[in-house]
């Protein structure tokens, strides 16, 4: 694999002790819960949005009373949390994609790159414990959307807005992802009709 090369990489990472989502899902052992999407808003301050099946109110209070959480706001089935930790840092290589939802049990964050060796290389060094599961050939799907598209489509799915019956609400999903009722049901309309058109003129 060449330094230009982009891989599907799935791995595995033990989240040390004093992380709350880790220190969550160890309190929690059986329970998965997902990552579905993320972003940094200070050199060590990320916000993270966190649901699991079946929230309950103790995983609310767990962590809210977590001392890395500045802040935590529950919207339907989803926690969105402002949490500070150097540790997740080291996830993030340079131009390198996570592909959510992530999945975290006991401690232990599986997590899809697209990556190239070079970015691999740098997480395997700022992470030594990591376990690489899979490397596959990076998938690129023949749909074009734009990357707003692309954003709102995958938070839907992790949520599971495309299951039948929903797992959350529209109006749920566009107050997670702070727009209009109306825009979010534009851009999925837009997506669908150009997903089925692609599809029935193949």
């Amino acid at each position: 694999m060449t330094v230009s090369a982009i891989k599907h990489i799935t791995v595995n990472v033990e989240i040390p002790p004093g992380v709350a989502i880790g220190d969550l899902s160890r309190k929690y052992p059986a329970i998965p819960f997902n990552i579905i999407n993320g972003h940094w808003i200070s050199s060590d301050e990320r916000v993270l949005y966190i649901t699991c099946k079946d929230w309950t109110k103790a995983y609310f209070e767990y962590l809210n009373s977590h001392s890395t959480v500045k802040h935590i706001e529950q919207i339907g089935n989803v926690a969105k949390i402002r949490i500070k930790s150097s540790f997740l840092k080291k996830f993030e290589q340079k131009e390198m994609t996570i592909l959510y939802p992530t999945f975290l049990q006991n401690g232990l964050h599986k997590i899809d790159f697209l990556i190239n060796q070079q970015q691999m290389d740098s997480l395997k060094k700022a992470i030594p414990g990591v376990t690489i599961l899979k490397i596959a050939d990076s998938y690129k799907a023949a749909l074009k959307l734009t990357d707003r598209q692309e954003a709102i489509v995958w938070k839907a799915y992790g949520l599971g807005y495309f299951k039948y019956p929903r797992d959350i609400t529209l109006t749920d999903l566009a107050k997670l992802l702070n727009i209009s009722k109306a825009t979010l049901s534009q851009t999925l309309r837009t997506v669908e009709n150009r997903a089925i058109k692609q599809l029935l003129e193949k």
